[in-house]
């Protein structure tokens, strides 16, 4: 064989081997990263769902709950979701598949997200993005192991927070009033809640029908990871097709909206596909 085939087939499969250790070691990250999340989780006893619990709150907070919840129901302190979805760049660009697992804590404000996004057989990345401790951070990795992208700053923790904020949706105890959350009420339809985590606060307006689903989400708080760099922009979260899942009526699909000032750009679709809630 040429020495310089041999040369060549080496150099390719110390790359193969970097690039599946390097991978490896991301998973690694990962899996620690869910674990301190699920150990973070608060255990102190927490009143059941009740009507007195919910009595001060806007009615449409309120007609909300009483949709979500029954009375008696337990507090989830945290839930792991299995998602489909599929995302886009840019009006008009192709979509590509996302397969995701998240846990989701429904007591101190605190997510995982761990994804799959695959364009076609020869091209996948994975995404976590996460926020815990009042920090958020995002990463983006060709084959699961080389950096293409990283997220931190006070940006990401504010479109992290609202993440969470807007997520307890599939996880509604988490939206009962608590040291880090408040309602205010704006009519008879739509509620203002204001999350507060350390230095970095996050506002958004939850509008809920006569049914009392929340139908959709919108916050000025959130920024988009643009050319020139972070650029903050209105997002409307909408939700439907609810299904109750162990007693709970959470919404199966959300789609992901920016309204930007050349019009709506719709850049997600998400399914949920499996929930768990754990109580303890």
């Amino acid at each position: 064989m040429p020495k310089i085939l041999v040369i060549l087939l080496a150099s390719i499969g110390t790359i193969v081997v970097l690039v599946s250790l390097s991978a490896l070691v991301s998973r690694i990250f990962v899996a620690s990263a869910i674990r301190k999340l699920i150990n973070s989780v608060g255990k102190e006893p927490l009143p059941h769902f009740s009507s007195e619990l919910a009595r001060r709150l806007p009615e449409p907070v309120r007609r909300y709950l009483h949709y979500a919840l029954k009375e008696g129901q337990a507090n989830i302190r945290y839930a792991v979701l299995q998602q489909t979805a599929r995302f886009r760049h840019r009006p008009g660009s192709p979509w590509f598949t996302v397969k995701a697992k998240e846990v989701l804590s429904g007591m101190e404000p605190g997510f995982v997200w761990d994804a799959t996004l695959k364009h076609n057989a020869a091209w996948w990345r994975t995404a976590k993005l996460s926020y815990m401790h009042g920090t958020g951070h995002g990463h983006l990795k060709l084959f699961g192991a080389l950096t293409l992208q990283e997220y931190e700053g006070p940006e990401t923790d504010t479109s992290m927070l609202f993440r969470f904020l807007s997520e307890l949706v599939w996880l509604p105890t988490g939206l009962l009033p608590t040291n880090t959350l408040r309602w205010e009420e704006i009519d008879a339809s739509t509620a203002r809640a204001v999350i507060t985590d350390g230095e970095t606060q996050v506002q958004a307006t939850f509008h809920v029908n006569d049914i009392g689903e929340v139908d959709r989400i919108v916050t000025g708080d959130k920024y988009r990871d643009h050319k020139s760099g972070f650029e903050q922009a209105t997002f409307t979260l909408h939700c439907r097709n609810y299904r109750e899942i162990d007693g709970v009526m959470i919404p199966t699909e959300v789609d992901f909206v920016w309204n930007l000032d050349s019009g709506d750009f719709e850049y997600g679709q998400f399914n949920v596909t499996d929930v768990v809630f754990y109580y303890e």
